[in-house]
């Protein structure tokens, strides 16, 4: 396959990538012209995208139960526990996965990080079939102890899917009976991740509860353990909730323990300020200071049509464009949130970014425009997605009376 007129961000120039049988950068800037050739006109070409926050073993499953009527994330927790988690085989889970990668895969999701709950071995069938979508994307999966360690035999099956393979340790402090069980949770999970040489990534504060601050415990405890940079910290809503003083304390905790924070403004955006009433709180972790303040933040999709967030599609253009609106960006920063799911996305996985240079696997996207700002605003799929043979063409066009407008409307800032 031949890649013509692609424009580098490196150096603001237009190259050619040839991309031989075997999925490999044969070289770029020599024109082969054998097999399909394709015309990007232009457009950017970036890393793939990072989803580090989702839960794919339950998307898709909105019809699996009755809808949650309240919104609150506590009825769609439950409703996911009681009524869906047990109807998932591993046959169900494979159909629906089958969909699920082909919706990351089009909009340019190469690398994902699941939570999956322990509860009905759900995580450990994840781990039993994710190996059939790697042509596709490579999943990551969190041992997740939902609704807590302490429930039921949660921290032996979380251990058992440590040992099956899971990457991840999992948490959920603000869940569980008690403080001070929430606070034992994190030392469970701190100490399974140094017996098992895994990384952690915990639901943490994912409410608008300002005295829930088991943020600080996490990342203190990553300090002290000199596990910061192998650690993220999921949704952390609290923090719109904190006061100044006790957030600008936390964020240089927070950077000083090297942990990363993940953050997931369209679900929390929908879950969060239930109980107000208006002014209702955004309830989003403060991802514009965070970032300020020098903390990797990542950005992740989290449900996809499932009984916590009946919508969603897996664009993660759309997921930087809220956090964007949501937490007061300005149009010098448009551009920078594109970290969020690319660099910031994989130094939260601990995984190295792919090299678009000759002798690398193929693994690339080409925007629908040709910069960043405009491929934000738009928050089109991209126009080509490759991942060594496998590829995805979404060549979006729009006419008015016959006539192709597309480089217009999508081209502005350019």
């Amino acid at each position: 396959m031949l890649v013509r007129n692609v424009k580098f961000n490196s150096d603001n120039k237009i190259h050619s990538i040839y991309v031989n049988d075997e999925g490999m950068i044969e070289c770029i800037d020599c024109n082969r012209k054998d097999g399909t050739v394709i015309d990007a006109k232009g457009r950017l070409i970036s890393p793939p995208f990072v989803n580090p926050h989702s839960h794919l073993g339950y998307a898709l499953t909105l019809k699996y139960a009755k809808f949650n009527e309240s919104g609150t994330l506590l009825e769609g927790v439950q409703i996911t526990r009681e009524e869906i988690i047990p109807k998932i085989s591993e046959e169900d889970l494979r159909k629906r996965l089958d969909i699920i990668s082909k919706m990351l895969f089009i909009n340019g999701v190469l690398y994902v990080r699941t939570h999956e709950p322990v509860l009905n071995d759900l995580a450990i069938k994840m781990l039993r079939i994710r190996e059939e979508f790697t042509n596709l994307i490579r999943i990551q999966v969190v041992a997740f102890p939902t609704p807590g360690y302490f429930y039921g035999d949660n921290i032996e099956r979380a251990e058992k899917a440590l040992e099956e393979g899971a990457e991840v340790v999992g948490l959920i402090p603000h869940s569980e009976g008690s403080i001070e069980e929430g606070y034992k949770s994190i030392k469970i999970a701190t100490d399974l991740a140094v017996k098992y040489g895994r990384l952690i990534d915990g639901h943490v504060d994912e409410t608008d509860d300002p005295s829930s601050r088991f943020s600080e415990a996490l990342a203190r405890e990553a300090l002290v353990r000199g596990i910061g940079k192998r650690t993220s910290i999921s949704h952390m809503t609290a923090s719109h909730s904190y006061d100044n003083w006790y957030f600008h304390k936390l964020l240089l905790l927070l950077r000083d323990s090297g942990v990363s924070v993940i953050s997931n403004p369209v679900v929390s955006l929908h879950l969060q300020g239930r109980y107000d009433n208006y002014p209702k709180r955004r309830g989003i972790a403060r991802i514009r200071e965070l970032m300020k303040g020098g903390v990797n933040v990542a950005l992740g999709s989290d449900n996809v049509i499932d009984a916590i967030y009946p919508l969603g599609d897996y664009n993660m253009l759309r997921v930087v464009q809220e956090a964007f609106l949501v937490d007061h960006f300005v149009a010098s920063e448009v551009t920078s949130l594109i970290s969020g799911i690319t660099e910031n996305g994989y130094k939260a996985l601990s995984i190295v970014p792919p090299i678009i240079e000759e002798g690398q696997k193929a693994q690339f996207i080409i925007l629908q425009a040709r910069n960043y700002y405009d491929a934000i605003r738009t928050a089109l799929p991209p126009f080509l997605v490759i991942n060594g043979r496998y590829y995805a063409n979404n060549n979006v066009s729009f006419l008015v009376n016959d006539s192709d407008i597309t480089d217009k409307v999508i081209n502005i800032v350019d």
